[in-house]
């Protein structure tokens, strides 16, 4: 999260932090949500309160784990389909960083994305920052860039500003799919509501062969999606709550939250004392901007 939290410093040094009550990734949030709907799928993650915000840190696979039996071209498609902008080239990755009210809690969501539609002859977005936002249309990502550098002191983290803001309805989530199958929107929908992602390209190929994507814009299928999983999304909220409410009645406001897939949620004390989400300089500048 150390990355995340430099990039917003670096790009509005009058953030409120102490007005978001949860940061967190699409992983974390993601496996929540799954939970709430009974989702069979084992997570565990580690909750930190910094100041008066809770953050749900993602715990890391081993290097060394293998994923068998992998099929299709879903990480190699995006490869051959996207290119990077020169300023950004050799990039491994695109985080994108959205803030949004869910109810009563202002969450901070870190999560990758595919890449952006480029609009012919569009001009860079201003860099300054918008009102509050909290629906698909307003949400906004905070990693942008500029055009100059900084390096902390402290950190062993190389911060360069390079590239352009680019706005949050040219983001999007490719996927593919063989060709005579059906692709069920339905299944990514979930995370496309997490990240506020509004644009899902769609291609179909045979035998590794692809046609070109068909980009969809799915605000309004979001949006539907919300309105039928109502109940679904009351018990998140509440759980969130919930667990917020735990890490910070905690006694060292450190907790471990892991399900294994069946059974009720367990709330832990951290086992191993590990390094705190964030930097010592930073818990002390989230509590001096707070």
């Amino acid at each position: 999260m150390e990355p995340a939290v430099r990039s917003i410093l670096a790009l509005e040094p009058d953030f409120n932090l102490q007005a978001v009550d949860l940061v967190a990734c699409g992983s974390t949030i993601g496996n929540l949500l799954r939970f709430a709907g009974s989702l069979e799928r084992p997570f565990r993650f580690d909750a930190d309160l910094v100041g008066d915000t809770v953050f749900f840190i993602r715990k890391e696979r081993s290097p060394k784990e293998t994923i068998d039996n992998l099929r299709g071209y879903g990480h190699t498609f995006p490869e051959r389909y996207t290119t990077w902008d020169s300023d950004v080239g050799g990039s491994c990755s695109h985080q994108r960083i959205i803030e949004y009210d869910f109810a009563d809690l202002h969450i901070v969501v870190r999560s990758e994305c595919d890449g952006y539609i480029k609009q012919q002859g569009s001009r860079t977005p201003p860099t300054k920052r918008e009102n509050a936002q909290s629906s698909i249309d307003e949400a906004f990502a905070k990693l942008g860039v500029g055009s100059a550098a900084a390096i902390s002191d402290t950190s062993k983290l190389d911060i360069r500003m390079q590239g352009v803001k680019r706005p949050q309805d040219q983001i999007f989530d490719l996927k593919t799919q063989r060709e005579l199958s059906i692709f069920d929107m339905e299944e990514i929908l979930p995370r496309i509501w997490v990240n506020q992602t509004p644009n899902v390209p769609l291609a179909y190929h045979k035998f590794g062969l692809f046609d070109k994507p068909q980009i969809s814009n799915v605000k309004q299928k979001v949006l539907e999606w919300q309105e039928r999983n109502a109940t679904l999304l009351s018990k998140f909220h509440v759980l969130l709550k919930r667990i917020v409410e735990i890490v910070k009645d905690s006694d060292d406001h450190r907790v471990e939250v892991s399900w294994d897939g069946k059974g009720p949620l367990r709330v832990t004390k951290q086992i191993r004392k590990g390094n705190r989400v964030l930097p010592t300089e930073l818990l002390q500048k989230w509590d001096d901007l707070g």
